[in-house]
């Protein structure tokens, strides 16, 4: 029996240990991408993490980033609450599937978000960052990620079975050589707001400035190895000050 619970306690640690690399993996891609245009997460006093979940990321920012307000936003109610209790030090509110959100004109100086536009119908898609963009500080930072045509690439060749869901006519090359700018296949016809979705580096640097004063500071393709998703390419945005 004791050694059925060490080797429990044991397995589960690993299991800690895991999610932790993982997670901290994925915020040092984000501040990799923010260093490549001189900014760091160090530098940001009031953060919020578009679609937390529970918190998955955010946690680890209260001892990354101490002198920081942290906060959170999500649709799913059981996972803000969760994060409420767990984290007291940080603000976690619930958002519903289209804008807005109950956070006050210019709270934020960064806002930034894991694999939430690479879900959002085009429609939702932009309404939503024109929201982000009226609760960010002018001169304050997004970052986002989303599935580029080199997402494609991945799927196809390591995650055949998740290449096959995006409904496509034809090979990743081919989607690649149409030029088609943006992508998207609900879920259903129950979710018509939530599915999967495709955007190219071109469409963001040519629609995403219009959504609220925003400049693109950079677009890295590939930035964050994601098996068996493909790959998370990360778009680092500022406002623009008036």
């Amino acid at each position: 029996m004791i050694g059925y619970l060490t080797t429990t306690l044991r397995t589960e640690a690993s299991r800690r240990g895991a999610n932790k690399r993982y997670d901290m993996n994925q915020l040092q891609f984000f501040e990799a991408a923010l260093n490549r245009s001189g900014l760091s997460l160090k530098q940001f006093r009031s953060i919020l993490e578009f679609g937390c979940g529970y918190g998955r990321l955010a946690r680890h920012l209260f001892s990354l980033v101490p002198d920081a307000r942290i906060s959170g936003c999500d649709i799913i109610a059981k996972d803000v609450v969760w994060c409420r209790k767990r984290y007291p030090k940080g603000r976690f509110l619930v958002n519903q599937a289209k804008p807005p959100v109950a956070f006050a004109d210019e709270e934020f100086d960064f806002i930034y978000s894991y694999s939430v536009f690479t879900h959002l119908s085009e429609e939702n898609h932009l309404n939503w960052l024109k929201e982000l963009s009226r609760i960010l500080k002018p001169g304050g930072v997004m970052l986002h990620t989303v599935h580029s045509p080199v997402c494609l690439k991945r799927l196809e060749m390591f995650s055949p079975h998740r290449f096959s869901s995006y409904g496509l006519p034809g090979t990743a090359e081919q989607f690649m050589k149409s030029g088609t700018p943006f992508y998207y296949i609900p879920y259903g016809p129950d979710e018509p707001e939530y599915g999967l979705t495709l955007l190219t580096k071109e469409y963001v640097s040519r629609v995403w400035p219009g959504q609220g004063k925003l400049r693109v500071l950079d677009f890295v393709e590939g930035a964050i190895e994601a098996y068996p998703e493909g790959c998370q390419d990360i778009v680092v945005l500022m406002k623009e000050k008036a």
